[in-house]
């Protein structure tokens, strides 16, 4: 390779960083263009200048993920439309005693729901109920608020149900759901300990040693019985299948289209709750990462690594997570990972190396308010009754991505050296 990028190569380097600059600073910032169109804009520049030439865009889109995707979002909308979420989250204040209770119930079920039904889901529908039982029970709520975050980022570490990197993950790397489900709950599990922990630390005086005044309320909440019992059997049939081995888009795909049959809900019920930006997102940074691969530039950032991620098992995790750590907060987790994925296979332990890629990047979401997407929904879906400012979030949130950093690696090492094998 060349000491020098030729023109051809560092025109689409030039877009890149533009298209990412675009998605770290977002709109609302000097920029009428949010993530997504960044991206968009981004992936017809990259065709536009002939870094992707157009057929080859089309083939540089994984509609593996996208299809996964799609058909997760299809049986998660009509488990929002049977009240289910709804129904948890009720029954879990209403189980707690004290605040440190609430605390402790809010974040396992927060993060237990994340891992099946994706973290941004889950913040979008505990947010406004968090807001609801707070104001009744008369407790501060941004601890609980900052907890739904949190724990929805750390529990969705741990299945590739979880959040649209570990999607990704799941379908590059070819894992069996148990497979991952068993090598990550581990780490999604302590960490949501670990979570309780610090936010009883700094939330202290709020949280310890305080009794609900008030009986948990009873809230009005609607069960679409028939239509829950459809929406369970659905899911189970896709973990059955899942766990025979069976392609995690072909299963998605094929079961939201039978729950589609079989629910009886209005279609465009459905449509409405569907993330289509996420697929738009996701087709656009292919394309963008396909152009700075063809630039060159992404071998030279190869050789970078292999000289500085050589050594053994721990060294290597340690590296790729703190790689990952900044990434993930410079330009968000989900693009960090698309950036590093051609990287993975030239590591030894590539079964490892994908999981300390899977649990860093979803952890470091929990670094300030604009680390990940569910921070920002929390955030912004509580503006208008209590605000968080920028470092009330972070002088938590930083701790917490650190410590449970430091675990999730502990955890994989301890893994590698118990099974090396597995």
């Amino acid at each position: 390779m060349t000491s020098t990028f030729a023109q051809s190569h560092w025109i689409p380097v030039a877009i890149f960083l533009a298209t990412y600059i675009l998605i770290a600073v977002e709109s609302g910032r000097g920029s009428h263009l949010d993530r997504t169109a960044a991206a968009f804009c981004g992936a017809v520049a990259m065709v536009l200048v002939g870094a992707v030439p157009l057929a080859e865009a089309y083939q540089t889109i994984d509609w593996n993920t996208l299809i996964f995707l799609l058909g997760i979002m299809i049986l998660v909308a009509h488990f929002q439309i049977s009240g289910f979420f709804d129904w948890i989250a009720v029954h879990v204040a209403a189980i707690a005693r004290t605040r440190f209770q609430l605390l402790v119930l809010l974040v396992f079920a927060t993060g237990i729901l994340a891992a099946f039904f994706v973290n941004d889901t889950i913040c979008l529908i505990f947010t406004p109920i968090v807001l609801v039982v707070t104001q009744r029970l008369e407790v501060p709520p941004i601890p609980y608020l900052i907890a739904v975050a949190t724990s929805a980022n750390i529990g969705s570490a741990m299945s590739v149900t979880g959040n649209p990197q570990n999607a990704v993950i799941g379908v590059s790397a070819h894992f069996s759901f148990l497979g991952f489900l068993a090598h990550l709950a581990p780490v999604s599990v302590v960490g949501m300990a670990i979570n309780v922990a610090v936010l009883a630390l700094f939330f202290r005086r709020e949280i310890i040693h305080h009794p609900l005044k008030r009986r948990p309320p009873s809230l009005p909440v609607k069960i679409e019985r028939v239509l829950l019992i459809k929406c369970c059997i659905a899911a189970a049939l896709v973990i059955v299948l899942w766990i025979l081995g069976y392609s995690f888009p072909l299963v998605a795909i094929s079961v939201g289209a039978f729950i589609l049959i079989i629910g009886r809900v209005k279609a465009q019920n459905i449509y409405q709750r569907l993330d289509w930006e996420l697929l738009l997102f996701f087709a656009s940074l292919f394309v963008v990462i396909k152009g700075f691969e063809a630039s060159g530039a992404l071998e030279r950032l190869i050789g970078y690594f292999q000289a500085w991620l050589q050594g053994g098992m721990t060294s290597q995790l340690f590296a790729v997570s703190g790689v990952m750590l900044i990434l993930s907060n410079l330009v968000s987790n989900l693009p960090a990972v698309l950036l590093f994925r051609p990287l993975v296979p030239s590591f030894p332990n590539t079964h490892y190396i994908w999981l300390a890629v899977a649990s860093t990047s979803t952890l470091a979401g929990n670094a300030t308010p604009f680390s990940s997407v569910a921070n920002l929904i929390v955030l912004q879906q509580a503006g208008k009754k209590v605000k968080i400012t920028f470092w009330e979030f972070a002088r938590v949130g930083f701790i917490v991505t650190l410590i449970t950093t430091l675990a999730a690696i502990a955890i994989l090492a301890l893994e590698h050296w118990i099974l090396p094998g597995a």
